[in-house]
């Protein structure tokens, strides 16, 4: 699979989608590093920041109702310039709706993929007010994440229906089955381990609020069993990621299969590496940031690979 000549050679809709899919990606990677740096309330009230459409660079500047001692210039730009991209995804997602206003006839699940998407990111920017009216409750700070990795493949399914005849794949009814159920498994397995993630970074949360002075290497520490579970499933989704990509050595699949096989099993391997650092290397904030984007992308790629085999399912002879 050749990622650029698919992209060059796409119409106006397609590389509108396509683009759309790789800008809220990159939202998923800022909003990470906002929570990474602390910066979740670098604006303190929302839409606007420090009341102003465009915050300012200094404390002097706020208005009279703030604590300058809240202000920290580079938080708060972070979370502005989150804000900011937020922003872009929307129009993005905006102009794929419209645009696929022209396929409502032809394929109706190209319309509806959109009209989801744009659903969606409305909710989550409504959900971005309620995080920071919440002063960042660990609940609804997982939620927000949830729906941006929904949006994410919501926008991929989208994606790949549009450019689906160019993707053709073909496997033996036995071979499609056995894969579909590996990949189904997987996904599902995924998805709880996310979950379990999210669970840990809420209890690290409230033990941070709790113990303020209690040194962060030792936070882990205090999770308890939560974080045992969590770093023991790790092993069941390599587990399922490896006899995925070797019933596709099996069977002799090449291509883009193959291709998301290979990149799924490093994504695990170097998420494996990223929850050891965290565990014993005191929780640092850059680890934290990439474990949250690795997890993001393997949801993803796995979800493609299943749409992947289900477009296979509806060729296959």
């Amino acid at each position: 699979m050749h990622w650029r000549p698919l992209y060059a050679e796409s119409d106006r809709f397609q590389r509108t989608v396509l683009t759309t899919v790789a800008i809220t990606f990159f939202l998923i990677l800022v909003g990470g590093l906002v929570r990474a740096a602390g910066a979740g309330l670098g604006c303190p009230d929302w839409p606007r920041c420090f009341g102003f459409w465009i915050p300012p660079f200094t404390a002097e500047a706020l208005p009279p109702q703030y604590d300058p001692a809240d202000f920290n210039v580079y938080k708060t730009w972070l979370e502005y310039v989150n804000r900011l991209v937020g922003v872009v995804v929307g129009l993005f997602i905006l102009a794929t709706f419209v645009m696929s206003w022209a396929y409502r006839r032809t394929d109706r699940s190209i319309f509806f993929g959109a009209l989801a998407s744009l659903i969606l990111v409305l909710f989550q920017g409504w959900l971005g007010g309620m995080v920071v009216r919440s002063a960042l409750a660990g609940w609804m700070i997982t939620l927000h994440m949830l729906i941006a990795v929904l949006i994410l493949n919501t926008l991929l399914f989208t994606a790949f229906r549009a450019l689906r005849h160019r993707l053709r794949v073909r496997l033996p009814v036995p071979v499609r089955n056995r894969l579909g159920l590996w990949v189904s498994l997987l996904i599902a397995a995924t998805l709880l381990q996310v979950l379990l993630g999210s669970q840990v970074r809420e209890a690290l949360q409230e033990i941070s609020h709790r113990v303020p002075a209690l040194p962060r290497g030792e936070w882990m520490d205090e999770v308890g069993l939560l974080d045992a579970i969590h770093r023991s499933f790790s092993w069941a989704v390599l587990g399922l990621s490896l006899a995925w990509y070797f019933a596709m050595r099996k069977a002799a699949v090449s291509g883009l299969l193959m291709e998301l096989g290979k990149l799924n099993n490093s994504a695990v391997v170097i998420q494996i590496l990223l929850g050891i650092g965290l565990a014993y290397g005191g929780v640092p904030p850059v680890l934290q940031l990439f474990h949250l984007v690795v997890a993001a992308f393997m949801t993803s790629v796995q979800f493609g690979a299943l749409l992947v085999i289900t477009h296979a399912s509806a060729e296959s002879t």
